[in-house]
């Protein structure tokens, strides 16, 4: 009787272990499937800067969406200047800025947090808004609320 008792209980944690394990990996596959195009969209931005821009040596990747959706990327050319590469995949369009032409996302950190003491920022990520290139900053505050600025790239220019 007890032998038989053991067996169920073995049996049952074992197809609860099994179970489990499945919906783990269903889930990592869910997960994983779900930023597919995401990633997908950051290689091919990286490849369209490469072939069609002066960068030849990618340095930082961006994602932005905010009324449009914007990929780009920093790098620096055969001749080592800095170029910033924006492109808006749903108009298949593409703007090149030399890095002496805006601010860099160096300086946009330090300007947010010269001016907002207590925040930690999460992310700084170039894009596109009602068209021209912005800095968006990512931050939480000391209460865990979040937060989002934009800087224009141009100038640094605080814009919301």
């Amino acid at each position: 009787m007890i032998k038989d008792d053991t067996r169920q209980t073995i049996k049952f944690v074992t197809w609860v272990v099994i179970i489990i394990a499945l919906l783990y990996l269903m889930f990592v596959a869910l997960f994983y499937q779900a930023g597919q195009p995401g990633r997908n969209e950051t290689q091919n931005v990286k490849q369209i800067a490469t072939s069609k821009t002066p960068i030849t040596l990618v340095q930082a990747s961006y994602h932005l969406d905010r009324e449009v959706n914007s990929y780009s990327v920093k790098g620096i050319s055969k001749h080592n200047d800095t170029y910033y590469f924006i492109y808006l995949p749903g108009s298949k369009k593409g703007y090149l800025y030399p890095a002496k032409k805006g601010v860099s996302e160096t300086k946009i950190r330090t300007e947010f947090n010269q001016k907002q003491t207590g925040g930690k920022i999460n992310q700084v990520n170039l894009g596109w808004y009602k068209n021209k290139p912005v800095w968006e900053v990512t931050a939480k505050n000391a209460a865990g609320d979040y937060s989002y600025k934009l800087y224009e790239f141009k100038t640094g220019k605080f814009i919301g």
